[in-house]
């Protein structure tokens, strides 16, 4: 790579751009992501991140001390960020991540372009892998804009410069079966500098929208089991509609939610959250009883429709605000509690319509939780119980 002057006689060293902020994004999804939020899908992207650096500083020495096959590693190392990109942000959707094609370019890609480091088919395979880091590219584009998130900016930088990959990628297929091109040396000049620009542009964008999304822009688990939950309102339903057809009266609806869930996230982290969560959940299940028809809306809330009488679905409430209760915050602020809330909808009173006794149980959890919480409240004209008084 040439060397660009700038003014006042200042010097602008290409490879020390590169490295430089190769190594920044790296520093900032270890930093602001991977540590602060450890997971499945930012250990993935550290390791990418991790790849890239480590490959940036190959291609540094490898035009020190002009080396063709270390050259061809890094360029094959670098173009392997696309895959774990791709797999950690299957990893954050809730996605099967479909590791055996990502390892698999991970390990040939770089063979090839280290095999082929000395051999005039070395444009051709280098074009071939290129191609294949911008089919993963091109995955990485549809999965983010498949993420249901409050604000698409998010993924828009990533969006962006996937979408560049593919375009520069289709361009030189159509360049090289056109036959359009310069002399080999040139050409290997020209595919270096698409690689090295590439690499800069994608890990500024990448460590951008990663780190929003570690941060905040995380699917919610009942939207990422939005089709399961569809199916179990749909269960929901039909044991409404044969109740209806029996004339059953015992039946009700309960909008169970953990209180404060936003607080209790960020006094004790994403990983101890989880792990409430997952608690809260388990309580849940195991307060009802087994004839009950559970669904899990999302981390923080489930419904339940259960069977029993007022007396009986009473004592269930009271055992599962006790379970809950007894959940423990490991967090940086441990003292806090975590409690529940409850709304209790009768399904005679609602004609047995999953709707309405839906938005009846939700009014009566939100009355709960604005009346303090670790409660539940009845949706009918008499105050419901207080379970701690």
């Amino acid at each position: 790579m040439m060397h660009l002057a700038g003014p006042a006689g200042i010097t602008v060293n290409p490879e020390a751009t590169l490295v430089a902020l190769v190594t920044l994004s790296t520093a900032f999804v270890f930093g602001l992501a991977l540590l602060p939020r450890p997971s499945r899908a930012t250990v993935t992207w550290s390791a990418g991140f991790g790849l890239a650096m480590i490959a940036t500083y190959m291609w540094v020495a490898a035009v020190q001390f002009d080396s063709p096959e270390l050259r061809a590693l890094s360029s094959g190392l670098i173009v392997c960020f696309e895959p774990l990109l791709w797999v950690g942000l299957r990893y954050h959707a809730g996605k099967r991540p479909f590791w055996p094609p990502a390892a698999l370019f991970v390990l040939i890609a770089p063979t090839a372009l280290v095999l082929a480091a000395n051999t005039d088919a070395y444009p051709a395979v280098f074009r071939i892998v290129f191609s294949a880091g911008a089919v993963f590219a091109g995955l990485v584009a549809w999965d983010l804009l498949r993420l249901r998130l409050r604000s698409r900016d998010v993924v828009l930088p990533l969006v962006l410069v996937s979408s560049a990959f593919i375009v520069v990628a289709l361009f030189a297929l159509v360049a090289a079966a056109a036959g359009v091109g310069s002399a080999p040396g040139d050409e290997l000049s020209m595919l270096r500098d698409i690689n090295g620009v590439g690499i800069q542009l994608t890990s500024v964008c990448a460590a951008m929208t990663i780190v929003m999304l570690a941060r905040g822009g995380t699917p919610a688990r009942g939207q990422r089991r939005s089709r399961a939950d569809q199916v179990a309102r749909e269960g929901l339903r039909a044991r409404l509609a044969r109740a209806a057809e029996r004339r059953e009266a015992g039946w009700s609806l309960l909008d169970i939610r953990l209180d404060d869930p936003a607080d209790l996230l960020e006094a004790s982290g994403h990983a101890v959250f989880a792990s409430i969560v997952d608690a809260f959940h388990r309580h849940v299940r195991d307060a009802l009883p087994a004839a009950a028809d559970l669904v899990r809306i999302s981390d923080a809330r489930a419904l339940a429709l259960i069977p029993g009488g007022d007396e009986a679905v009473q004592q269930q409430l009271r055992g599962l605000l006790e379970r809950v209760s007894t959940i423990e915050d490991d967090g940086r602020h441990a003292s806090m509690r975590v409690s529940a809330s409850v709304g209790w909808a009768g399904a005679v009173a609602a004609d047995y319509d999953l709707e309405l006794l839906t938005e009846a149980a939700a009014d009566a959890a939100k009355t709960a939780r604005d009346r303090g919480g670790d409660r539940w409240e009845r949706a009918s004209a008499r105050p419901a119980a207080n379970l701690e008084g």
